[in-house]
Protein backbone atom coordinates (compact mmCIF):
# COMPACT_ATOMS: atom_id res chain seq x y z
CA UNK A 1 0.00 0.00 0.00
CA UNK A 2 1.26 3.45 -0.84
CA UNK A 3 2.07 6.03 1.81
CA UNK A 4 -0.82 8.19 0.70
CA UNK A 5 -3.26 5.30 1.17
CA UNK A 6 -1.96 4.56 4.67
CA UNK A 7 -2.33 8.21 5.64
CA UNK A 8 -5.91 8.20 4.37
CA UNK A 9 -6.81 5.14 6.50
CA UNK A 10 -5.24 6.74 9.57
CA UNK A 11 -7.21 9.94 8.96
CA UNK A 12 -10.50 8.04 8.64
CA UNK A 13 -9.91 6.07 11.84
CA UNK A 14 -8.96 9.21 13.71
CA UNK A 15 -12.09 11.01 12.54
CA UNK A 16 -14.28 8.05 13.54
CA UNK A 17 -12.71 7.91 17.00
CA UNK A 18 -13.17 11.64 17.56
CA UNK A 19 -16.78 11.43 16.38
CA UNK A 20 -17.50 8.58 18.81
CA UNK A 21 -15.87 10.43 21.72
CA UNK A 22 -17.83 13.58 20.86
CA UNK A 23 -21.12 11.66 20.66
CA UNK A 24 -20.44 10.04 24.04
CA UNK A 25 -19.59 13.35 25.70
CA UNK A 26 -22.70 14.93 24.24
CA UNK A 27 -24.92 12.08 25.40
CA UNK A 28 -26.07 11.27 21.87
CA UNK A 29 -25.19 7.55 22.08
CA UNK A 30 -27.64 7.02 24.95
CA UNK A 31 -30.48 7.82 22.54
CA UNK A 32 -29.39 5.34 19.87
CA UNK A 33 -31.61 2.17 19.81
CA UNK A 34 -29.98 -0.97 21.23
CA UNK A 35 -26.63 0.76 21.81
CA UNK A 36 -28.12 3.30 24.18
CA UNK A 37 -29.14 0.63 26.70
CA UNK A 38 -25.48 -0.26 27.20
CA UNK A 39 -23.96 3.23 27.23
CA UNK A 40 -23.80 5.33 30.41
CA UNK A 41 -24.43 9.02 30.07
CA UNK A 42 -21.56 11.27 31.16
CA UNK A 43 -21.78 13.46 34.22
CA UNK A 44 -24.40 16.17 33.94
CA UNK A 45 -26.50 14.32 31.38
CA UNK A 46 -29.95 12.79 31.92
CA UNK A 47 -31.73 13.35 35.18
CA UNK A 48 -28.77 13.14 37.52
CA UNK A 49 -29.04 9.45 38.43
CA UNK A 50 -25.90 7.37 38.01
CA UNK A 51 -26.08 4.89 35.17
CA UNK A 52 -26.05 1.18 35.73
CA UNK A 53 -27.87 -1.64 34.09
CA UNK A 54 -27.85 -5.24 35.16
CA UNK A 55 -24.67 -5.47 37.16
CA UNK A 56 -23.10 -2.66 35.13
CA UNK A 57 -20.32 -0.23 36.11
CA UNK A 58 -21.46 3.26 36.91
CA UNK A 59 -20.21 6.32 35.14
CA UNK A 60 -17.34 8.43 36.42
CA UNK A 61 -19.72 10.38 38.63
CA UNK A 62 -21.49 7.50 40.47
CA UNK A 63 -21.06 4.04 42.02
CA UNK A 64 -21.59 0.78 40.16
CA UNK A 65 -24.96 -0.92 40.29
CA UNK A 66 -24.88 -4.56 41.40
CA UNK A 67 -27.44 -7.21 42.25
CA UNK A 68 -27.21 -8.75 45.71
CA UNK A 69 -28.81 -11.55 47.68
CA UNK A 70 -29.00 -12.59 51.31
CA UNK A 71 -26.99 -15.64 52.37
CA UNK A 72 -29.33 -18.43 53.48
CA UNK A 73 -29.12 -21.92 54.89
CA UNK A 74 -30.47 -24.99 53.17
CA UNK A 75 -30.09 -28.70 52.60
CA UNK A 76 -26.95 -29.95 50.92
CA UNK A 77 -26.36 -33.60 50.13
CA UNK A 78 -22.90 -35.06 49.57
CA UNK A 79 -23.17 -37.80 46.98
CA UNK A 80 -21.02 -40.33 45.20
CA UNK A 81 -21.85 -41.83 41.83
CA UNK A 82 -21.40 -45.41 40.71
CA UNK A 83 -22.96 -48.05 38.49
CA UNK A 84 -24.67 -51.23 39.62
CA UNK A 85 -26.48 -54.38 38.55
CA UNK A 86 -29.92 -55.49 39.68
CA UNK A 87 -30.63 -58.95 41.03
CA UNK A 88 -33.81 -60.47 42.38
CA UNK A 89 -34.47 -60.43 46.10
CA UNK A 90 -34.73 -64.23 45.93
CA UNK A 91 -33.87 -66.24 42.84
CA UNK A 92 -33.54 -69.95 42.05
CA UNK A 93 -33.35 -72.30 39.10
CA UNK A 94 -36.11 -74.89 39.54
CA UNK A 95 -34.69 -78.41 39.08
CA UNK A 96 -35.72 -81.98 39.80
CA UNK A 97 -34.29 -83.81 42.80
CA UNK A 98 -34.94 -87.26 41.35
CA UNK A 99 -35.32 -88.72 37.90
CA UNK A 100 -38.77 -89.23 36.46
CA UNK A 101 -41.27 -88.60 33.72
CA UNK A 102 -43.21 -85.32 33.78
CA UNK A 103 -46.84 -86.15 34.43
CA UNK A 104 -48.19 -82.60 34.95
CA UNK A 105 -46.99 -79.00 34.51
CA UNK A 106 -48.78 -76.65 36.90
CA UNK A 107 -47.68 -73.20 35.68
CA UNK A 108 -47.66 -70.89 32.68
CA UNK A 109 -44.54 -69.07 31.61
CA UNK A 110 -44.31 -65.68 33.29
CA UNK A 111 -47.01 -66.54 35.83
CA UNK A 112 -46.92 -65.34 39.43
CA UNK A 113 -47.03 -68.20 41.92
CA UNK A 114 -47.25 -68.51 45.68
CA UNK A 115 -45.12 -70.52 48.07
CA UNK A 116 -46.25 -74.16 48.04
CA UNK A 117 -47.86 -74.10 44.58
CA UNK A 118 -47.15 -77.22 42.50
CA UNK A 119 -44.96 -76.43 39.52
CA UNK A 120 -44.29 -79.91 38.13
CA UNK A 121 -45.59 -83.36 39.07
CA UNK A 122 -43.56 -86.41 38.05
CA UNK A 123 -45.03 -89.87 37.51
CA UNK A 124 -45.60 -91.31 41.01
CA UNK A 125 -47.21 -94.70 40.36
CA UNK A 126 -44.16 -96.67 41.50
CA UNK A 127 -43.76 -94.61 44.66
CA UNK A 128 -47.41 -95.10 45.60
CA UNK A 129 -46.98 -98.85 45.15
CA UNK A 130 -44.02 -98.78 47.52
CA UNK A 131 -46.19 -97.02 50.10
CA UNK A 132 -48.97 -99.57 49.71
CA UNK A 133 -46.49 -102.42 50.14
CA UNK A 134 -45.04 -100.89 53.33
CA UNK A 135 -48.56 -100.42 54.73
CA UNK A 136 -49.45 -104.05 53.95
CA UNK A 137 -46.31 -105.38 55.64
CA UNK A 138 -46.98 -103.28 58.71
CA UNK A 139 -50.58 -104.51 58.90
CA UNK A 140 -49.47 -108.14 58.55
CA UNK A 141 -46.93 -107.78 61.34
CA UNK A 142 -49.52 -106.11 63.58
CA UNK A 143 -51.98 -108.96 63.01
CA UNK A 144 -49.34 -111.59 63.85
CA UNK A 145 -48.33 -109.70 66.97
CA UNK A 146 -51.93 -109.56 68.16
CA UNK A 147 -52.34 -113.31 67.61
CA UNK A 148 -49.13 -114.11 69.48
CA UNK A 149 -50.15 -111.79 72.31
CA UNK A 150 -53.32 -113.87 72.90
CA UNK A 151 -51.28 -117.09 72.95
CA UNK A 152 -48.84 -115.49 75.38
CA UNK A 153 -51.63 -114.58 77.81
CA UNK A 154 -52.90 -118.19 77.80
CA UNK A 155 -49.42 -119.59 78.31
CA UNK A 156 -48.82 -117.26 81.25
CA UNK A 157 -52.12 -118.35 82.84
CA UNK A 158 -51.25 -122.04 82.44
CA UNK A 159 -47.79 -121.43 83.83
CA UNK A 160 -49.24 -119.92 87.00
CA UNK A 161 -51.41 -123.01 87.58
CA UNK A 162 -48.54 -125.39 86.84
CA UNK A 163 -50.10 -126.73 83.63
CA UNK A 164 -47.73 -124.81 81.34
CA UNK A 165 -43.99 -124.29 81.06
CA UNK A 166 -41.84 -121.17 81.31
CA UNK A 167 -40.07 -122.09 78.09
CA UNK A 168 -43.29 -121.67 76.11
CA UNK A 169 -43.87 -118.25 77.70
CA UNK A 170 -40.36 -117.13 76.81
CA UNK A 171 -40.71 -118.33 73.21
CA UNK A 172 -43.96 -116.42 72.67
CA UNK A 173 -42.47 -113.28 74.24
CA UNK A 174 -39.53 -113.43 71.81
CA UNK A 175 -41.90 -113.76 68.85
CA UNK A 176 -43.82 -110.65 69.94
CA UNK A 177 -40.62 -108.61 70.17
CA UNK A 178 -39.58 -109.78 66.69
CA UNK A 179 -42.95 -108.76 65.25
CA UNK A 180 -42.76 -105.33 66.91
CA UNK A 181 -39.43 -104.83 65.17
CA UNK A 182 -41.00 -105.85 61.87
CA UNK A 183 -43.82 -103.35 62.44
CA UNK A 184 -41.34 -100.54 63.11
CA UNK A 185 -39.39 -101.47 59.99
CA UNK A 186 -42.52 -101.44 57.85
CA UNK A 187 -43.52 -98.05 59.21
CA UNK A 188 -40.06 -96.67 58.43
CA UNK A 189 -40.27 -98.03 54.89
CA UNK A 190 -43.63 -96.35 54.53
CA UNK A 191 -42.20 -92.97 55.62
CA UNK A 192 -39.28 -93.36 53.19
CA UNK A 193 -41.68 -94.17 50.36
CA UNK A 194 -43.80 -91.15 51.22
CA UNK A 195 -40.69 -88.94 51.18
CA UNK A 196 -39.69 -90.32 47.78
CA UNK A 197 -43.22 -89.64 46.61
CA UNK A 198 -42.97 -86.03 47.80
CA UNK A 199 -39.72 -85.63 45.82
CA UNK A 200 -41.76 -86.23 42.68
CA UNK A 201 -43.84 -83.10 43.43
CA UNK A 202 -41.86 -79.91 42.69
CA UNK A 203 -43.28 -76.88 44.53
CA UNK A 204 -42.50 -73.16 44.63
CA UNK A 205 -40.44 -72.41 47.78
CA UNK A 206 -41.46 -68.73 47.87
CA UNK A 207 -43.74 -66.21 46.21
CA UNK A 208 -42.46 -65.06 42.85
CA UNK A 209 -42.71 -65.11 39.09
CA UNK A 210 -41.65 -68.09 37.00
CA UNK A 211 -39.66 -67.68 33.81
CA UNK A 212 -39.60 -69.70 30.62
CA UNK A 213 -39.74 -73.48 30.96
CA UNK A 214 -37.16 -75.83 29.52
CA UNK A 215 -39.16 -79.09 29.62
CA UNK A 216 -42.32 -80.50 28.10
CA UNK A 217 -45.09 -82.74 29.30
CA UNK A 218 -44.07 -86.43 29.17
CA UNK A 219 -40.34 -85.69 29.04
CA UNK A 220 -37.91 -87.75 31.10
CA UNK A 221 -35.72 -85.57 33.29
CA UNK A 222 -32.66 -86.43 35.34
CA UNK A 223 -31.72 -84.94 38.71
CA UNK A 224 -30.52 -81.34 38.27
CA UNK A 225 -32.32 -80.75 34.98
CA UNK A 226 -33.48 -77.15 34.64
CA UNK A 227 -37.24 -76.82 34.55
CA UNK A 228 -37.71 -73.05 34.89
CA UNK A 229 -36.58 -70.07 36.97
CA UNK A 230 -38.32 -68.42 39.91
CA UNK A 231 -37.65 -64.83 40.98
CA UNK A 232 -39.10 -62.78 43.80
CA UNK A 233 -39.35 -59.30 42.26
CA UNK A 234 -41.47 -57.63 44.94
CA UNK A 235 -38.12 -56.28 46.11
CA UNK A 236 -34.79 -56.24 44.32
CA UNK A 237 -31.16 -55.96 45.34
CA UNK A 238 -28.66 -53.66 43.67
CA UNK A 239 -24.94 -54.42 43.84
CA UNK A 240 -22.42 -51.62 43.28
CA UNK A 241 -18.94 -50.62 44.41
CA UNK A 242 -17.49 -47.45 45.96
CA UNK A 243 -13.87 -46.42 46.69
CA UNK A 244 -12.40 -47.74 49.91
CA UNK A 245 -11.75 -44.23 51.24
CA UNK A 246 -15.48 -43.95 51.92
CA UNK A 247 -15.60 -46.97 54.23
CA UNK A 248 -15.45 -44.85 57.37
CA UNK A 249 -18.55 -42.93 56.28
CA UNK A 250 -20.70 -45.81 55.11
CA UNK A 251 -23.47 -47.40 57.12
CA UNK A 252 -26.60 -49.46 56.45
CA UNK A 253 -29.68 -47.35 55.86
CA UNK A 254 -28.06 -44.68 53.68
CA UNK A 255 -30.21 -43.54 50.77
CA UNK A 256 -29.43 -44.76 47.26
CA UNK A 257 -31.02 -43.24 44.14
CA UNK A 258 -30.81 -45.13 40.87
CA UNK A 259 -31.82 -44.43 37.28
CA UNK A 260 -32.18 -46.69 34.26
CA UNK A 261 -31.97 -45.90 30.56
CA UNK A 262 -35.17 -47.90 30.16
CA UNK A 263 -37.18 -45.42 32.26
CA UNK A 264 -36.29 -41.87 31.32
CA UNK A 265 -36.79 -39.38 34.14
CA UNK A 266 -37.75 -42.01 36.74
CA UNK A 267 -35.70 -42.33 39.91
CA UNK A 268 -35.76 -45.45 42.08
CA UNK A 269 -34.97 -44.94 45.77
CA UNK A 270 -33.63 -47.60 48.10
CA UNK A 271 -31.50 -48.12 51.19
CA UNK A 272 -28.09 -49.67 51.75
CA UNK A 273 -28.65 -53.08 53.35
CA UNK A 274 -25.22 -54.72 53.32
CA UNK A 275 -21.61 -53.52 53.28
CA UNK A 276 -19.19 -56.24 52.22
CA UNK A 277 -16.55 -56.70 54.93
CA UNK A 278 -13.88 -57.32 52.29
CA UNK A 279 -12.23 -54.83 49.93
CA UNK A 280 -11.39 -55.91 46.40
CA UNK A 281 -7.60 -55.95 46.21
CA UNK A 282 -7.55 -55.34 42.46
CA UNK A 283 -9.87 -52.32 42.34
CA UNK A 284 -9.60 -51.10 45.96
CA UNK A 285 -13.35 -50.81 46.15
CA UNK A 286 -15.94 -52.04 48.64
CA UNK A 287 -19.08 -53.78 47.47
CA UNK A 288 -22.43 -52.48 48.71
CA UNK A 289 -25.89 -53.98 48.37
CA UNK A 290 -29.01 -51.81 48.40
CA UNK A 291 -32.62 -52.97 48.54
CA UNK A 292 -35.40 -51.36 46.50
CA UNK A 293 -39.15 -51.83 46.74
CA UNK A 294 -40.38 -52.98 43.33
CA UNK A 295 -44.19 -53.24 43.47
CA UNK A 296 -44.67 -52.84 39.70
CA UNK A 297 -41.68 -55.10 38.92
CA UNK A 298 -40.16 -52.40 36.71
CA UNK A 299 -36.66 -53.40 37.80
CA UNK A 300 -35.55 -56.71 36.31
CA UNK A 301 -32.59 -58.89 37.31
CA UNK A 302 -29.51 -58.01 35.30
CA UNK A 303 -30.48 -54.39 34.58
CA UNK A 304 -27.73 -51.75 34.56
CA UNK A 305 -28.42 -48.71 36.78
CA UNK A 306 -26.66 -45.41 37.37
CA UNK A 307 -26.33 -45.09 41.15
CA UNK A 308 -26.10 -42.02 43.39
CA UNK A 309 -25.21 -42.75 47.01
CA UNK A 310 -26.04 -40.09 49.63
CA UNK A 311 -22.97 -40.10 51.84
CA UNK A 312 -23.99 -37.26 54.16
CA UNK A 313 -26.77 -34.69 54.55
CA UNK A 314 -26.45 -31.21 56.07
CA UNK A 315 -29.75 -29.40 56.60
CA UNK A 316 -28.08 -26.22 57.92
CA UNK A 317 -25.53 -25.62 55.18
CA UNK A 318 -24.68 -22.02 54.22
CA UNK A 319 -25.46 -21.68 50.51
CA UNK A 320 -24.62 -18.99 47.96
CA UNK A 321 -25.18 -18.81 44.18
CA UNK A 322 -22.28 -19.96 42.03
CA UNK A 323 -22.20 -16.56 40.29
CA UNK A 324 -21.27 -14.85 43.55
CA UNK A 325 -17.95 -16.70 43.89
CA UNK A 326 -14.77 -15.46 42.21
CA UNK A 327 -11.89 -17.93 41.86
CA UNK A 328 -8.41 -16.51 42.38
CA UNK A 329 -6.03 -19.37 41.87
CA UNK A 330 -6.74 -21.85 44.66
CA UNK A 331 -8.74 -19.31 46.65
CA UNK A 332 -12.40 -18.44 46.42
CA UNK A 333 -13.61 -14.90 47.10
CA UNK A 334 -17.00 -13.27 47.64
CA UNK A 335 -17.94 -9.61 48.03
CA UNK A 336 -20.23 -8.89 50.99
CA UNK A 337 -22.04 -5.54 51.03
CA UNK A 338 -22.53 -3.52 54.21
CA UNK A 339 -23.91 0.03 54.20
CA UNK A 340 -23.63 0.02 50.38
CA UNK A 341 -19.87 -0.60 50.58
CA UNK A 342 -18.11 -3.68 49.29
CA UNK A 343 -15.55 -5.76 51.12
CA UNK A 344 -13.48 -8.65 49.85
CA UNK A 345 -13.58 -11.93 51.79
CA UNK A 346 -11.86 -15.28 51.23
CA UNK A 347 -14.11 -18.30 51.87
CA UNK A 348 -13.82 -22.08 52.00
CA UNK A 349 -16.30 -23.94 49.84
CA UNK A 350 -17.73 -27.43 50.09
CA UNK A 351 -20.26 -29.24 47.90
CA UNK A 352 -21.84 -27.88 44.73
CA UNK A 353 -25.47 -28.69 44.08
CA UNK A 354 -28.14 -27.29 41.78
CA UNK A 355 -26.40 -23.99 41.05
CA UNK A 356 -25.54 -23.45 44.72
CA UNK A 357 -22.24 -23.75 46.55
CA UNK A 358 -21.83 -24.70 50.20
CA UNK A 359 -19.69 -22.24 52.17
CA UNK A 360 -17.85 -24.09 54.92
CA UNK A 361 -16.09 -21.06 56.37
CA UNK A 362 -16.09 -17.30 55.81
CA UNK A 363 -19.79 -16.42 55.58
CA UNK A 364 -22.80 -16.50 57.86
CA UNK A 365 -26.48 -16.72 57.10
CA UNK A 366 -28.10 -13.29 56.85
CA UNK A 367 -25.18 -11.47 55.25
CA UNK A 368 -25.63 -9.71 51.92
CA UNK A 369 -23.29 -10.50 49.02
CA UNK A 370 -22.85 -9.34 45.44
CA UNK A 371 -24.17 -11.91 42.96
CA UNK A 372 -24.18 -10.04 39.64
CA UNK A 373 -21.51 -7.46 38.93
CA UNK A 374 -18.69 -9.00 41.00
CA UNK A 375 -16.20 -8.32 38.21
CA UNK A 376 -16.90 -4.59 38.40
CA UNK A 377 -16.45 -3.93 42.12
CA UNK A 378 -13.43 -3.27 44.27
CA UNK A 379 -12.96 -3.59 48.05
CA UNK A 380 -14.16 -0.45 49.79
CA UNK A 381 -16.03 0.85 46.75
CA UNK A 382 -19.53 2.19 47.13
CA UNK A 383 -22.22 0.45 45.12
CA UNK A 384 -25.91 0.73 44.38
CA UNK A 385 -27.27 -2.59 45.60
CA UNK A 386 -30.39 -4.02 44.07
CA UNK A 387 -32.16 -7.29 44.96
CA UNK A 388 -31.27 -10.21 42.76
CA UNK A 389 -33.57 -10.41 39.75
CA UNK A 390 -34.85 -6.85 40.02
CA UNK A 391 -33.36 -5.86 36.64
CA UNK A 392 -35.39 -8.51 34.89
CA UNK A 393 -38.57 -7.09 36.45
CA UNK A 394 -37.96 -3.46 35.41
CA UNK A 395 -40.18 -1.99 32.65
CA UNK A 396 -38.76 -2.22 29.15
CA UNK A 397 -37.70 1.00 27.50
CA UNK A 398 -36.94 2.93 30.71
CA UNK A 399 -33.48 4.51 30.48
CA UNK A 400 -31.03 3.44 33.12
CA UNK A 401 -30.65 7.04 34.26
CA UNK A 402 -34.35 7.23 35.11
CA UNK A 403 -34.37 4.12 37.33
CA UNK A 404 -34.45 4.80 41.04
CA UNK A 405 -32.23 2.78 43.40
CA UNK A 406 -34.08 0.60 45.92
CA UNK A 407 -34.63 1.73 49.45
CA UNK A 408 -32.71 0.18 52.35
CA UNK A 409 -35.86 -1.70 53.47
CA UNK A 410 -36.19 -3.24 50.00
CA UNK A 411 -32.51 -4.19 49.99
CA UNK A 412 -32.76 -5.97 53.32
CA UNK A 413 -35.91 -7.92 52.40
CA UNK A 414 -35.25 -11.66 52.01
CA UNK A 415 -35.27 -13.10 48.51
CA UNK A 416 -35.61 -16.76 47.63
CA UNK A 417 -32.50 -18.27 46.12
CA UNK A 418 -34.51 -21.05 44.46
CA UNK A 419 -32.43 -24.12 43.72
CA UNK A 420 -33.44 -27.36 42.14
CA UNK A 421 -32.22 -29.48 45.03
CA UNK A 422 -31.63 -27.08 47.95
CA UNK A 423 -34.62 -26.42 50.19
CA UNK A 424 -33.66 -23.11 51.74
CA UNK A 425 -35.19 -21.08 54.48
Amino acid sequence: MRVSGQLAVIAVLGAAGFGGWYAYQGGYLANVPVIGAYVSQPAGQGQGAPAGGRGGRGGPSGPATVEVDTVKTGRIVETREAVGTVRAFESITVTAKVAGVIDEIGFEEGQKVKAGDILVQLDAAERRADIDQAIAEANRAVAQRNEISIKLERAQALSRTGAGTNAQVEDLTAQIKSLEGAIASAQAQRKAAEARLEDLTIRAPFNGRVGTRSVSLGAYIAPGTRITSLDDLSKVRLDFAVPENLLGRLQPGQTVNAMSAAYKGRTFTGKVSTIDPRVDQATRTARLTAEFENPDEALKPGMFLAVTLEVSVNNEAVLVPEEAIVSEGLRHVVYPVRDNKVERRVITIGQRQGGKVEVVNGLKAGETIVVLGVQRVRPGAEVIARPLGSSAQEPQGVPAANRQPPSRSTLNAPHAIGTAQAAER
